[in-house]
């Protein structure tokens, strides 16, 4: 990539060579800086990429010289708090429901749903009472879960980690 001295208008190889009001001067592929400056052009390196949060994009930032080189800058475009909050809410949501299947496939059973499905059949009692169980304890895991999603929303709470708010959630009893 070049920038035009006087503009800071970024332009690669191909639109350099449009650019120059000179027909008769076509740029090399290796063009040197000395010829690029006689005609108001620089080569222009980019600062490095900083680490970005998850959603956080990067943008095109101002285009400085320094000691000779040009260079640009990297602006950090943090995320959109909706955004943040969706994907924060999406991923505590997945790891709720993968917490509580694991702890059905642990007792036996396919998921929390098979589970939850025995508590209204009587023919085995141990299926009876568990299902009864896991579905308690589903409504209580989600209660949490959402009470806990809405404290960190409002700024009551800070956001733990997943493996925090997993350590919290209210714990199965199995009859």
């Amino acid at each position: 990539m070049y920038v035009n001295i006087e503009t800071r208008e970024v332009v690669d190889f191909t639109e350099l060579s449009k650019l120059h009001s000179d027909p008769m001067v076509l740029f090399p592929p290796d063009v040197g800086s000395e010829a690029l400056l006689e005609h108001g052009y620089a080569v222009l390196e980019e600062d490095a990429k900083p680490a970005l949060k998850p959603l956080e994009t990067l943008q095109a930032g101002e285009i400085r010289a320094e000691d000779g080189h040009w260079y640009r800058a990297w602006i950090v475009v943090p995320a959109d708090p909706e955004q943040v909050i969706a994907a924060v809410t999406s991923n505590f949501e997945q790891a709720t429901q993968s917490h509580l299947n694991s702890a059905a496939v642990a007792a036996g059973y396919d998921d929390i749903s098979t589970a939850v499905s025995y508590a209204e059949e009587p023919a085995v009692p141990k299926f009876q009472n568990d299902g009864k169980a896991f579905r308690a304890w589903r409504s209580l895991v989600w209660a949490y879960a959402y009470e806990q999603l809405d404290a960190v929303k409002s700024g009551e709470r800070e956001q733990p980690t997943v493996d925090e708010f997993l350590l919290e959630l209210p714990v199965l009893e199995l009859p």
